[in-house]
Parts: structure tokens; C-alpha cells; sequence
């Protein structure tokens, strides 16, 4: 069958079939397909499904134990009625439990609490060889699998802490901002004032205006049951719905609906708004997006960077920025920094000018996020990640034959 990430740029066809326990050919692990790029299936050999495999297996105490093929969503509706969430989400709760340790997402609050993996208590893995590893934050494959891609085996299980809340209701404070100076301003201060904190830039706007988003739980209140509610796209039109005038119509409209002030809002609205469109991804037409996704130490790489992005062949209606903490593991996207995700249609133009982009990216020493890559050519990905050797070395005393891999990591290189 024929697969392809979310930005529906690249795709292989493939063998897709059910993860039965055993890896016998070459392949890689796949759950909901929300990366962006081609990480998520292998066109030389099999992709293998996960999502047959989500059960909650034990909740005791602060720590839920689920297999790998485990939804957030499907999580969230399980604990949030009880006074429970998890303390590190995306911008989708569409994603799985494994394909959350093998990205290492990061989510509104990474400056304050880190990411996904910091609040894993185990894994189990399953190599190559058919063993079955229990893994834990004291050991060196634990972190290479964090961000690992799905390269190092297989995970099957994982034990995940919660942290307790009083209401299912987020307290959403809306700052409205006139230029990219008062966005970064805002986005280093909005973080010291709240746990949750994310701006969007209006990257058509002359002066790339942005409005800050912070958030935090209400103290006390309904601890209601979590329904998804949601607009499908039904179908992919044969040309791309997002223009130049529809991303200025889309982020006129977005800046005037947001009322500035404090605002007590359902939790899914605040955390997840995208989910309301569930295949908003169809709107670029059958050529389909990519996203560049990057972070950088500095104010003055993030202010160079963006001097370029001003100046891309096409308009982003989706132009986010926040701050990111510093993550471990050899294939880390790492802070500390700004962190900026833009999407653009993938038109050969756009390609090109993004390419020329990470090679400034990799001037001012910061890195692209994999999960997020449809782009990336091998000598850029070993630029940005200094320990890219280590983890090939690690991958080749665990993986001898290589049989973990996919169309990205055979792109990059990283197996080959």
C-alpha cells in the first residue's frame, strides 16, 4: 500500500502490516502517521502498525502503563475525568504513546518541564534480535531511543507519569502583539508567567505581528469527560486550497477572533486547536506541505534566520514560536533556544529556498527537527547533530544487519 507522512509531500508504497512481535525483515514501526516527513514507513521492506496494539495494561498511583499503539487522546479521555493529565503534550493529541518516546515531543511547557522522555519511568524495546530490553533513564539506549526515530527496536510498552490536575478547564490569556520585536519580547516574559506559553507570528503581515498564547489549569473546577470534536476534510482537492490571498484572508481572520484577556476554556482548545480539522492537512491539495522546524541558542540566529524566512516564495498561515529546553540523547532537537516551526507548500521553489535556509540554520549552530524533516540532505543532518557518528556506532552493535529503518533514515544515511 502506499503511505505518507502528514505533510503528504513524500510517500513510498510499502508492506504495511500488523506488528506481530518479531522483526524479520527490514522495517520500521508506525502509529498515526503524524510525522510530518518520511520517518514513519519504509518503501525497500515493511512498515509495521502499532496501533492494534493499545491497551491500557495498569494505572497505579501517578504512573500508566500502555502499549505502545496507545492514542493521547485515547489516554486523555481515560484520565482527565479523574483528575489526571500528561505533562508533556504536542499541538495534536492524535499521536501515539511510542511515536511520542521515539520523537521526543515537546510540547508549551518544555522551558519549565522538559520533554516527553523526562517523564518516561521505562521502556520495553524490542531489538533486532528478538530480545526484549526493560530500559530506564540510567541507561545510554534509553536516551538513544528518546528522539531515536524508531531506529534502535521497537517500543512495545511504556511505563508514563501523570500529573495530577483540579479541573479540565485552562485559564488561556490572549496578548496581541503589532510586531516580531514585541513577539520575542513577549514570548521570553510569557514564560516566567505562566507553565504553558506559545506565540504565532502572522508571517504575511509587513511587520509579522503575532499574538502570545499562555495557559495554565484552573485550581478548581469540572473534571469533565473528554470527547474529541472535530471538521474532516472529506476529501484532497486537486489544487491547493492555502495561496498567498488565502493565508492573508485565513491570518486576518485568526488575529480578529482573538479576543485579547483571560479566557476560562476547555483544555483541548487551548492544547490541541488543529485537532478540530482532523485532516487539515488535505487543504494544500495533492502536492501537499513541508514544515521547517528549528532551534537555535540565540536571539541574533533566530533574528538572521528569520530575515530569510521574510523572504520565502509562499506564506505560512501556521508560523509558531516558543522557547525550548535542552533535551539528552545523540539525536536530541535540543535547546536551550527558540524554537520556530513554519509550514509552506512543497513546491519545487519553496524546496529549494528551505534547503539554502538549513544551511544558515547550520551556520548558527542550531538543528532541524527529524520528526518534522521532509528535506534535510545527509551532510546537513551530520552538520547539526555532532554525535550522529555515536549513534550510528550504538545502532550498529544493536542492529548489526540494520534491519531497523525507513525511507528517512536511508535518506540521511543513517542506515545504509
Amino acid at each position: 500500500m502506499e503511505l505518507t507522512g502528514w505533510g503528504r509531500y513524500l510517500r513510498s508504497r510499502t508492506y504495511a502490516l500488523r506488528y506481530s512481535g518479531q522483526i524479520t525483515a527490514a522495517g520500521i514501526p508506525r502509529g498515526l502517521g503524524r510525522s510530518y516527513g518520511d520517518a514513519s514507513f519504509y518503501g525497500q521492506g515493511q512498515t509495521w502498525l502499532m496501533r492494534p496494539h493499545r491497551a491500557i495494561i495498569s494505572w497505579e498511583g501517578d504512573v500508566l502503563i500502555a502499549e505502545a499503539g496507545l492514542s493521547l487522546y485515547e489516554i486523555l479521555r481515560h484520565i482527565v475525568p479523574k483528575g489526571w493529565f500528561l505533562p508533556v503534550v504536542p499541538g495534536t493529541q492524535l499521536v501515539t504513546l511510542g511515536g511520542s518516546f521515539a520523537s521526543n515531543i515537546h510540547g508549551k511547557n518544555h522551558h519549565a518541564v522538559g520533554s516527553f522522555a523526562d517523564h518516561v519511568a521505562w521502556i520495553d524495546l524490542r531489538l533486532a534480535s528478538g530480545e526484549l530490553l526493560r530500559l530506564t533513564p540510567s541507561e545510554e539506549l534509553f536516551w538513544a531511543t528518546a528522539g531515536g526515530m524508531g531506529l534502535t527496536g521497537v517500543i512495545e510498552r511504556l511505563a508514563v507519569r501523570l500529573m495530577p490536575i483540579q479541573s479540565s478547564q485552562v485559564y488561556h490569556q490572549v496578548q496581541k502583539l503589532p510586531d516580531w520585536d514585541a513577539v520575542l519580547y513577549a514570548v521570553e516574559a510569557g514564560e516566567k508567567l505562566a507553565p504553558y506559553a506559545v506565540a504565532w507570528v502572522d508571517h504575511a503581515h509587513p511587520r509579522n505581528r503575532g499574538i502570545l498564547h499562555l495557559g495554565r489549569f484552573a485550581e478548581k473546577g469540572e473534571l469533565r469527560k473528554h470527547k474529541l470534536l472535530s471538521l474532516p476534510i472529506p476529501f484532497t482537492p486537486p489544487f491547493s486550497v492555502i495561496s498567498r490571498l488565502t493565508t492573508r484572508v485565513f491570518c486576518e481572520r485568526y488575529w480578529n477572533s482573538q479576543a485579547e484577556g483571560t479566557h476560562l476554556v476547555p483544555f483541548e482548545r487551548y492544547f490541541f486547536p488543529l485537532d478540530r480539522v482532523i485532516t487539515w492537512n488535505r487543504l494544500w491539495g495533492r502536492r501537499g506541505f513541508v514544515q521547517l522546524q528549528f532551534v537555535v541558542e540565540r536571539a541574533a540566529s533566530l533574528e538572521r534566520i528569520w530575515a530569510h524566512l521574510r523572504a520565502a516564495p509562499a506564506r505560512s498561515f501556521l508560523t509558531v514560536l516558543k522557547q525550548l529546553g535542552p533535551q539528552r540523547g545523540p539525536l536530541a532537537f535540543s535547546g536551550p533556544g527558540w524554537t520556530l516551526s513554519i509550514d509552506l507548500p512543497a513546491t519545487s521553489e519553496v524546496r529549494r529556498f528551505l534547503t539554502r535556509v538549513t544551511d544558515v540554520v547550520i551556520e548558527e549552530k542550531g538543528r532541524i527537527y527529524l520528526t518534522k524533516d521532509s528535506l534535510l540532505l545527509p551532510e546537513q543532518a551530520r552538520a547539526m547533530y555532532p554525535d550522529w557518528d555515536s549513534f550510528r556506532q550504538l545502532k550498529a552493535q544493536i542492529d548489526p544487519h540494520q534491519y531497523l529503518r525507513s525511507n528517512l533514515s536511508d535518506r540521511l544515511r543513517l542506515t545504509e
